[in-house]
């Protein structure tokens, strides 16, 4: 056998010796019918969460409104003393 086919069966051809094989990238496969929808109890649960989240979110902005608004009126009644 000669030097090149022994080095062929141990490391395969290559344009350059001791050059990585060129591998293409490899892409995710995606469904094309896009995710499948959940079931109606994971939905209930999700929403149920979401909503919590919002008010939960609505009461903060509640507060903030509060303080504005004390904050306004604090300054109200500073330029009317001045």
């Amino acid at each position: 056998m000669s030097y090149y086919y022994r080095r062929w069966r141990r490391f395969g051809w290559t344009p350059y010796y001791g050059a990585p094989p060129y591998y293409p990238p490899v892409y995710p496969y995606y469904s094309p019918y896009g995710p499948m929808p959940p079931s109606p109890e994971a939905e209930l649960r999700m929403l149920e969460d979401y909503k919590k989240e919002l008010e939960e979110e609505l009461q903060d902005l509640q507060d903030e409104i509060k303080d504005v608004d004390a904050r306004i009126e604090e300054l109200k009644k500073l330029l009317s003393k001045g």
